[in-house]
């Protein structure tokens, strides 16, 4: 293992890349540099800049295959030492309690993995990943993965509502913006019907996820890039952790490296 590695999130929206030292032993572990790219259209030619010149062992997890070809090229042309390997759940060190765990996106399973590195034992925890689609998961009290749900984001449901209608523009909901509840014109109508959805569907599924669980209240964390929209409306105790599917797949790579 080398000294310093590479994790890659490759999104539907983004790209997320972070370095790790292989020896952080934080229960989540936290990247030394992260880089986001556009994933449809991604540039890796700033990575040139801020790459140690030593060799990097890559670890991915991609819901998005284009985009990670995409990547595994520029490795392969740019930092020909370099080695990619894509993740898959068979490699993650989390029990998959779930019909087919091989179908589940890899970034609920890694955030899944970070998510229970920092959970209290005794208490299952509430996984929302706030990205281009929102996910909201569950790991049990015994540290299962136990499934969840996946609802557009709020960026996805603005594309829909300006594709799919004649009039209605594509707009944002911007962060730490609270709208309105009652749009008084069309563009505030639209960011209070995107915003609030996005808040009410969540509080809902916490609500109805706890009432499944046996046992003490789970603890809710969120991560992505919504995250900072939503968890401050939600009536519940919350942390928000940056980069936790990165964290993940160092965690995995961390205990792959120990059973070795």
């Amino acid at each position: 293992m080398n000294g310093i590695w590479g994790a890659v999130d490759v999104g539907n929206t983004s790209i997320h890349i972070g370095l790790f030292a292989a020896d952080d032993t934080r229960p989540l572990p936290a990247p030394t540099i992260v880089y986001a790219t556009a994933s449809h259209e991604p540039n890796f030619s700033p990575l040139d800049d801020v790459l140690p010149s030593e060799t990097i062992a890559w670890q991915i997890v991609s819901v998005n295959r284009p985009a990670q070809a995409a990547l595994q090229a520029w490795v392969l042309t740019n930092r020909p030492g370099d080695t990619c390997r894509v993740l898959t759940h068979a490699d993650l060190p989390l029990p998959i309690a779930v019909t087919a765990p091989e179908k589940v996106g890899m970034d609920r399973l890694a955030a899944a993995v970070g998510a229970s590195a920092i959970r209290d034992a005794e208490r299952p925890a509430i996984i929302i990943d706030a990205g281009s689609a929102i996910t909201v998961d569950v790991v049990a009290a015994n540290g299962s993965f136990i499934g969840g749900a996946i609802v557009p984001g709020m960026k996805m449901a603005a594309r829909a509502l300006a594709g799919q209608t004649d009039l209605l523009p594509e707009i944002t909901v911007d962060v730490g913006e609270v709208p309105t509840a009652i749009g008084t014109d069309t563009l505030a109508a639209m960011r209070s019907g995107l915003y609030y959805s996005a808040v009410g569907g969540v509080r809902e599924l916490i609500a109805r996820f706890t009432a499944q669980l046996d046992g003490p209240a789970p603890q809710i964390i969120f991560a992505g890039g919504d995250a900072a929209k939503l968890a401050p409306q939600l009536d519940v105790a919350s942390e928000t952790i940056d980069h936790l599917v990165l964290g993940g797949v160092a965690i995995a790579v961390r205990t792959a490296k120990e059973a070795s």
